[in-house]
């Protein structure tokens, strides 16, 4: 067994910590306004963030993974047995704070076997999901079909068209670049799309300067 702690491991078990208390902060915040029934709160998911990095750390110490799937299975349970009895006492049936609370336990043990950026980040996108509830609702309820489509569309031009095509020039002039060519519809199409959201979320004119920028960015 390494039992050796060294900065670096200390460094790893803030970030852990810190991802806690961010996530924390949010549903600390969420759970004051009212009739909300978040589950934890800042201590809450402190704790959870500290439980996922020591389980971490033990299985790490001990060369087995079991600990860890142990404590992450062992805050499921609960969190579950949380989530049932909330249930009975309120018609709120919302799973954004349990699963947060396993999210935050598995990025605790993500920053310390090797991955802080990864845990920061990670753990900096779960908490502006949470607090951007009300913007990401407000904006999906005005979305229609056809943008749904062509947000998709884009998608699979992208991740699913682009990776198949050859980027290999196939002109004697090496001019026509198949991959480049798909890659430079794909760009004018985002911004396009880009366009088309800003307008929509914050109005014609401030919506036109940001699209105008952006393309300004992208030509420079």
């Amino acid at each position: 067994m390494n039992s050796t702690i060294d900065l670096q491991t200390v460094h790893h078990f803030a970030i852990a910590l810190l991802i806690g208390v961010l996530i924390g902060i949010e549903r600390e915040k969420r759970k004051s306004e009212p009739g909300s029934a978040a589950f934890g709160g800042i201590r809450t998911f402190a704790l959870l963030s500290e439980l996922g990095a020591v389980a971490a750390w033990i299985s790490m110490s001990l060369n087995s993974p079991w600990v860890f799937a142990v404590a992450v299975l062992s805050v499921s349970l609960i969190v579950l047995g949380s989530y049932v009895l909330q249930g009975q006492s309120t018609a709120s049936f919302g799973l954004t704070s349990e699963l947060a609370a396993i999210v935050t336990c598995l990025l605790g043990g993500v920053a310390v076997l090797g991955f802080p950026a990864l845990a920061v980040g990670l753990g900096v996108t779960t908490a502006a999901l949470l607090a951007y509830k009300q913007p990401l609702h407000g904006l999906i309820s005005e979305m229609g079909w056809d943008d749904i489509f062509a947000g998709l569309r884009l998608l699979i031009a992208s991740f699913i068209v682009l990776p198949l095509l050859p980027n290999e020039a196939l002109d004697p002039l090496n001019a026509l670049n198949p991959y480049r060519l798909w890659f430079l519809v794909i760009l004018i199409s985002s911004l396009s799309l880009v366009g088309y959201i800003a307008v929509r979320w914050l109005g014609s004119k401030r919506g036109i300067v940001l699209t105008g920028l952006t393309g300004g960015l992208v030509s420079s």
